[in-house]
């Protein structure tokens, strides 16, 4: 029963992560067909990290009148729904509209199925099952541009959300049947004040930012880069991205172990280093061959760092200021790599071309490197 429950949230997180995910790989589509320009087409990530923080900051609140299951079956209804409306979405607004609604649906899952998870498994076993549970999101960086290349080549490519659509209506089915219903405690929990006034709070959420920016951020643009400066079909560029994220979902298992034998400072710098110097090399190759090999490193080793720095903060915080201090960066962080990245990459794309905001990125994630001398108390 509790692996069944764990495959049942991984099932949930993968549809979470992959109809966010699923405007990326189909964005040269939708540019084309609304007669945008890039910064227009990256403004819809910007309307799904407004509804995505707001829904994060209310989870609480929600959680705390009508429980976790039931928050977690309310937010997927409405995310299959809203998928389901994508199918009829042929205006800008609409679209927004929509993108919106995703992100005001789909961020309330994980702050809830966290205390699920850990209520279903042995204190022993947290970190093997949400080691195991964050490989969804791995793998829906992986599969979502696959499984839309191969969508479009047999069906019209809204086809897709309502693929998601269904799919999602099956897990909300499983998971209302399966999943435990147990209530919301009353915890401590340190004040927003409290953690904003911390200044390695300050220099963890621009790491965060960072990587953020190294994974989720470029990963709205790239289909759009491949296409559009490339030259290369929807569906081949779409399949080398998908190809691309494999590293990724081994990586995220690697870390654990990792974190385990060496000082996690000293990896967070590694991590980081090398994710700037890959998006550079991203944005100076100019041959195919090249450009593959640092999409790889650079998806490989980006997808690292979430794990090992929640590790960091971890070792760095009292436990009531653990769920605040994480919290925050992640809806910062958010905000600006989905809210504000998109937009500003995609104009200065209209402006002058991808491969000088990519090399903008990657340079200013190399010298953010330096922000480590900061973190005084973390080993």
């Amino acid at each position: 029963m509790k692996i069944l429950l764990l495959l049942i949230f991984w099932g949930l997180w993968f549809l979470n992560f992959s109809v966010r995910m699923s405007f990326s790989p189909l964005l040269p589509i939708i540019e084309g067909e609304l007669a945008i320009t890039h910064a227009v087409a990256g403004s819809l990530f910007s309307f799904m990290a407004v509804g995505g923080t707001i829904s994060v900051f209310m989870s609480g609140w929600v959680s705390k009148h009508i429980g976790y299951k039931r928050s977690i079956l309310f937010g997927f209804i409405a995310l299959a729904l809203v998928s389901l409306c994508l199918k009829y979405a042929h205006t800008y607004y609409f679209f927004a509209g929509c993108a919106f609604l995703i992100g005001l649906s789909a961020g309330i899952y994980l702050p809830c199925s966290i205390p699920l998870i850990t209520s279903i498994v042995s204190r022993v076993n947290w970190g093997k099952a949400i080691a195991f549970h964050e490989t969804a999101a791995s793998f829906s960086f992986l599969a979502v541009p696959i499984l839309v290349a191969l969508t479009i080549r047999l069906y019209h490519w809204q086809s897709f959300f309502i693929m998601l659509s269904g799919a999602c209506a099956l897990c909300i089915v499983l998971f209302w049947v399966f999943a435990p219903d147990p209530r919301p405690q009353e915890e401590k929990k340190g004040s927003y004040a409290a953690v904003l006034r911390r200044p390695d709070f300050w220099v963890m959420a621009i790491l965060w930012i960072m990587a953020a920016m190294a994974t989720a951020g470029i990963y709205t643009i790239i289909p759009l880069f491949l296409v559009t400066e490339k030259g290369m079909q929807v569906e081949a560029a779409n399949t080398l991205f998908g190809v691309s994220r494999i590293g990724g979902v081994f990586a995220t298992i690697l870390v654990g172990f990792l974190v385990d034998r060496f000082a996690v400072k000293k990896l967070l710098f590694i991590i980081l280093f090398i994710t700037g110097l890959s998006t550079v090399g991203m944005a100076l190759a100019q041959v195919l061959w090249l450009l593959v090999g640092m999409l790889v490193i650079q998806a490989t080793v980006s997808m690292v760092f979430f794990p090992a720095a929640i590790m960091a903060i971890s070792s760095i915080t009292p436990p009531e200021e653990r769920t605040t201090f994480i919290g925050t960066t992640i809806a910062i962080s958010s905000l600006f790599c989905y809210g504000i990245f998109p937009v500003g990459l995609g104009a200065v794309a209209d402006k002058w071309n991808f491969q000088i905001g990519l090399l903008a990125v990657g340079i200013l994630i190399t010298l953010s490197c330096v922000l480590f001398r900061r973190l005084k108390e973390l080993k």
